[in-house]
């Protein structure tokens, strides 16, 4: 007569039973390597093409090369994306042009409205009460200016500013006329690197439109200002 069996049934524990997982593991693994080593010997062609394609597929913004960024001509990709995101590339592409720069970090780039306003404090460019661009800024606006020959739309000089010029030192009556001839300054940068001129235009606002309290030194600073306004 047969045995019977005692349940539950014990099972010895299967010491080798990780080896299945390791294997896996190591298989997938190996798999990987071998993706990598048949990318790294792609012709420079493919791999440029595939890059173009992502870079189209998905963001307007630049893919970069190492820690490089590349300038993408917003002409190209202006029918593929909205105006807001062409503003956007534009103002990544003027950081990238004025990295390194004696008017980095003082540039400051602001869209509103599908409009995008890069501001430049007049102290920066300007001496108190005068409408000469300091020699050491004019290489790097030639620089922004060269970019924005490349871009779509229009592109107007404003002028800014709340200082009531010294009579005695400088040919300017009024906040008007300083602020018109600062912004021409500019514009003539422009201009000079190949920027249409049927595409600029000018004007001098003077202390009319201020961005920032007049009542302390830093909101009045923020408001003396030249902004070149890129727009449809």
């Amino acid at each position: 007569m047969a045995r019977k069996k005692k349940y539950p049934v014990e099972y010895l524990p299967n010491t080798e039973a990780w080896m299945t997982t390791f294997a896996d593991l190591v298989s997938l693994m190996l798999t990987f390597f071998i993706l990598l080593i048949s990318m790294s010997t792609m012709d420079k062609t493919g791999l440029s093409d595939i890059e173009t394609s992502f870079r189209k597929a998905v963001s307007v913004f630049n893919a970069g090369d190492k820690t490089e960024l590349q300038i993408i001509p917003p002409f190209e990709m202006q029918k593929l994306v909205s105006p807001r995101e062409l503003m956007l590339a534009m103002r990544q592409n003027s950081k990238a042009i004025l990295k390194h720069s004696t008017l980095e970090h003082k540039v400051k780039g602001v869209i509103i409205k599908d409009r995008l306003y890069l501001r430049i404090p007049d102290s920066v460019l300007f001496d108190r009460g005068s409408a000469v661009l300091k020699p050491k800024h004019i290489q790097s606006l030639r620089k922004l200016a060269q970019m924005l020959a490349m871009t779509p739309g229009n592109i107007r000089i404003q002028g800014h500013t709340n200082i009531n010029p010294d009579l005695s030192r400088s040919k300017f009556s009024d906040p008007w006329t300083l602020s018109l001839a600062r912004a021409a300054s500019v514009l003539h940068v422009l201009e000079d690197e190949g920027v249409n001129p049927g595409r600029l235009s000018l004007a001098g606002y003077g202390p009319s439109r201020p961005v920032s309290t007049e009542a302390t030194p830093f909101g009045r600073s923020k408001n003396r200002r030249v902004e070149i306004v890129v727009y449809k």
